[in-house]
């Protein structure tokens, strides 16, 4: 019997670029484990299976009240936190068998409560909150008129528009979405794109930026200006040789991105963040 390899991603949360550097590092060389872990991109809308925090940081540690974490998706934290917290820990300097360790026993008891879930039970899309774009303040001094110029409004109803070369992506997104009856919408070229999304009412955009005849991140923002008083989530489909263009993406306020090889819980639990999903 063939002793099967399993993938998780991890969110970091409050580590300098030199740490970053080094678990990626680690994390590497480490290809022969049974249990194998990479990092997620800031910009990646995709879940996590683990959230690794640095506990000397009190910004992250105040992060993790946004991040509402379970034992779906539990908590390493790296150091010893100045309060009593009720996550893991391995403390500093991290001993690197210790801190595998500590990831395969979260990764076990997370797989041992996935099993317990019902595979059709779509609540778990509910309970995965927004990612906060904006850093949170201790001291709110904004002037009430600035919230009410960045307030924008919801669509009426839950619509997806795919911007693709195929329909396939949009195909199988439509057969997962038909149980929460939300229509996914596809176009071939920026051109089509725009009249279904200046006709009707769309919730998501979901860009393939690897077409080649049109530039992603301008067509982005395109949109965005097009729903300035509306909200619409703009979010890239990407193959794994892509490079996301961080500082381009936010200046056409994209909202990120999603590997189109995603399963598709894992496709629905990001894009529960921008639709309603009424069952």
């Amino acid at each position: 019997m063939k002793n099967h390899k399993a993938s998780f991603v991890i969110r970091f949360i409050g580590f300098s670029a030199r740490e970053i550097n080094i678990f990626d590092a680690t994390f590497s060389v480490e290809q022969n484990r049974q249990k194998q872990y990479s990092r997620l991109s800031v910009d990646s809308l995709q879940e996590p299976d683990l959230y690794l925090v640095n506990a000397d940081d009190l910004k992250a540690l105040a992060a993790l009240v946004d991040m509402e974490p379970n034992n779906l998706r539990p908590v390493l934290l790296i150091g010893a936190p100045h309060v009593e917290l009720p996550f893991a820990s391995i403390e500093r300097p991290i001993r690197w068998l210790k801190l595998f360790d500590a990831l395969d026993t979260l990764m076990e008891w997370r797989l041992i409560m996935l099993a317990k879930q019902n595979p059709a039970d779509a609540a778990l899309i509910h309970n995965v909150p927004e990612r906060r774009r904006r850093e949170r303040l201790d001291l709110d001094l904004t002037d009430p008129l600035e919230y009410e110029r960045m307030r924008s409004i919801p669509p009426q109803s839950d619509r997806i528009l795919v911007i693709d070369d195929h329909s396939t992506f949009r195909d199988d997104l439509a057969m997962t979405l038909a149980h929460h009856v939300v229509p996914v919408e596809w176009a071939g070229d920026p051109e089509t794109a725009a009249e279904v999304y200046v006709r009707q009412s769309i919730s998501v955009v979901l860009i393939n930026p690897q077409l080649g005849w049109f530039d992603p991140y301008d067509l982005c923002a395109a949109i965005k200006h097009q729903h300035r008083s509306s909200r619409v989530a703009v979010i890239f489909l990407v193959d794994k040789n892509f490079a996301y263009d961080h500082l381009r993406a936010r200046q056409a306020e994209c909202d990120g991105f999603l590997s189109r090889h995603l399963e598709q819980p894992q496709i629905l639990l990001a894009l529960g963040k921008f639709l309603s999903l009424r069952r």
